[in-house]
């Protein structure tokens, strides 16, 4: 595998975490967006380098596995996390307001499910990449580096969205993209790309 294959596997295997980034970062406060930018980087990025090197180092028990439930497990766990949102900015509870000014999607244990869930695909690419007889070191590097770099762009750009509205209708909204992107990651897996 050369460089530009693996950036463009880097760069599609991203494309969840920056979107969820953009989502998560519409409850983040202007001055938080550097450590809310960080912490994204952080999650999405380590997973995104870690999870494919668990897939390449296990591949021969997790190919069949992953590839059967991956779209599910993603899909579920992104409801969770986007139910969740939406819920807690329908309830309309005084802390809910504070909560989310206080960049609540960025705290370090929330940011562990979503991480987990978009990097999924991450973990079956480094299965495939074991059973292509390719190394998986660049590709990881690349696929940690990449959604760091763009998740750190999709809180900044999420960031300047939130100022349009208040947090509670921005996290509404943030959660409800969080399930929409789950629910087009079990749409592309079963009704094919």
């Amino acid at each position: 595998m050369n460089v530009v294959e693996a950036l463009l596997i880097a760069f599609s295997v991203s494309l969840d975490a920056f979107a969820l980034s953009v989502s998560g970062a519409l409850t983040c406060r202007r001055e938080e967006t550097a450590m809310c930018a960080l912490k994204a980087a952080g999650f999405f990025g380590g997973f995104q380098f870690f999870m494919p090197l668990v897939g390449f180092f296990a591949a021969a028990l997790l190919e069949d596995a992953v590839e059967k439930y991956d779209h599910w497990i993603a899909f579920a766990l992104l409801a969770a996390v986007g139910g969740k949102m939406i819920v807690e900015a329908l309830r309309g509870e005084e802390n809910t307001e504070k909560k989310y000014a206080s960049a609540g999607f960025f705290r370090c244990r929330n940011l562990i499910v979503p991480a987990v869930a978009t990097s999924i695909d991450a973990l079956a690419v480094g299965a495939g990449i074991a059973f292509s007889g390719t190394q998986i070191w660049m590709p990881a590097m690349l696929m940690g580096v990449v959604t760091g770099a763009v998740c750190a762009l999709g809180v900044w750009l999420g960031s300047r969205a939130a100022k349009f509205a208040g947090t509670r209708v921005m996290s509404a909204i943030g959660g409800t993209v969080i399930i929409l992107i789950g629910a087009n990651i079990l749409r592309q897996h079963l009704c094919g790309r």
